[in-house]
């Protein structure tokens, strides 16, 4: 018994033990790219969310998590901005056109993203990225001479890598260059413009290639908070709407009809929260989950089906009486005892006059015959001549076949006639 605990207690030690480790073991940095202003992992946009109520005092900032045409309508009240910070812009075709509406009417828009599907080929700019890198840490700087910091804002090269292609030929066939409207605003340290504004209306494009320089990464690392600060400083002075939801409509983190459905409600303030989705971003919860659901599953296949003993097959009765008569028959018929059958149907007649008749038939004398008429409605003289005959056979020693067959045809009148 002793050893048996002994066993037990290293078990319940080593379970424990997986336990306190799982649970105390440092969680994994999660490197997605969300920049989300929700999010507080590295590339994150919550500072920067943080940040834009000193940029932009006193004015509101809007999160709402809904497509560029539902905010037209509030686009109309007041001059606003539009920022948008991931890693590719991607907006169909009646987004980019409500978009384009939106800064032509004096507003402004500032997208910091590695690519921009659509935009640039109305705005005329291409992006590309830089080939080779000789260092690990690279620098990028404003054009202002007002607004270079007296040290440069140091990223790792394959944060900036991205750049802007200005000077893009019309028709490939005539090799005319087009020459974008573009105002360099700042270059990274190959000279390659980073940051560009393009007037577009009466409002403007500030376009940003370095998405990651306003993450929440890179704004504790030294000096480049002041970065982001400056480049939104660029923005006048208005409201802000702070856009998410082409991030999560072209990469598929949220159903467009769901943000629809949302939006009508009124509810979009806070959209990603439910259980379900904080379960599938923590990877141990997430396997758990499946590895659940797949349980489940195979507890279906095999153990959904009814269980129950074996009914066994019960035959039906065999009436096995005229089989047993035939049997007793043969017996007697082989031993020609007929003393003994003659004895035996006297006593089933007795028992039978006893039970149907209520009669003693202890003594057979002429009361009993008399009773015996009176309930049967036969003669005296039948019931004295089957008495008489049974007095006989029982008084005889031996008892013949015939005499047998004629008892047995006095009692199977009796019987008939009763």
């Amino acid at each position: 018994m002793k050893k048996h605990r002994l066993y037990l207690l290293i078990l319940f030690s080593t379970v424990l033990g997986f336990v306190l480790v799982e649970i105390y073991k440092p969680k994994p940095i999660d490197w997605t790219q969300t920049y989300s202003s929700k999010d507080k992992i590295p590339y994150g946009c919550e500072l920067l969310y943080q940040l834009l109520p000193t940029v932009f005092r006193n004015q509101r900032i809007s999160d709402s998590k809904v497509p560029i045409y539902h905010k037209s309508a509030d686009w109309k009240n007041r001059k606003s901005n539009y920022i948008y910070v991931y890693q590719y812009f991607r907006a169909d075709s009646v987004n980019l056109i409500k978009l384009l509406a939106y800064v032509g009417a004096g507003n402004n828009a500032f997208i910091a993203a590695e690519d921009f599907y659509g935009l640039n080929d109305t705005l005329h700019f291409e992006t590309t990225y830089l080939q080779k890198f000789t260092k690990d840490s690279l620098s990028i700087d404003f054009e202002n001479p007002t607004l270079k910091p007296n040290k440069p804002y140091l990223y790792h090269h394959q944060s900036i890598g991205s750049y802007f292609s200005l000077d893009l030929p019309k028709d490939s066939s005539k090799k005319v260059i087009v020459k974008t409207n573009a105002e360099i605003l700042g270059k990274n340290y190959d000279g390659k413009p980073n940051f560009i504004k393009i007037g577009f209306g009466k409002g403007a494009f500030y376009l940003s290639t370095v998405p990651k320089a306003f993450s929440n990464f890179y704004l504790v690392k030294d000096n480049n908070a002041d970065y982001a600060f400056k480049a939104l400083s660029y923005l006048p002075e208005n409201q802000v709407f702070w856009d998410e939801y082409v991030s999560i409509v072209s990469f598929g983190k949220m159903d467009r009809s769901i943000l629809k459905a949302k939006y009508a409600k009124g509810e979009d303030d806070n959209i990603d929260t439910s259980p379900f989705k904080f379960i599938v971003s923590q990877p141990a919860l997430k396997w758990a989950y499946f590895i659940t659901l797949a349980s489940l599953c195979i507890y279906l296949i095999f153990e959904g089906k009814r269980k129950q003993r074996i009914i066994p097959i019960i035959e039906t009765p065999q009436n096995t009486s005229l089989a047993f008569v035939e049997t007793i028959g043969a017996l007697y018929y082989n031993q020609k005892d007929h003393q003994a059958i003659s004895a035996k149907k006297t006593a089933y007649l007795l028992a039978y006059i006893r039970n149907k008749f209520h009669l003693k038939t202890t003594v057979i004398d002429q009361e009993f015959r008399d009773d015996l008429s009176r309930k049967t409605n036969l003669t005296i003289a039948e019931i004295n001549e089957l008495f008489d005959y049974v007095a006989s056979i029982q008084a005889s020693e031996k008892v013949t076949e015939k005499d047998l067959i004629k008892l047995n045809k006095y009692i199977e009148d009796f019987y008939t006639k009763t």
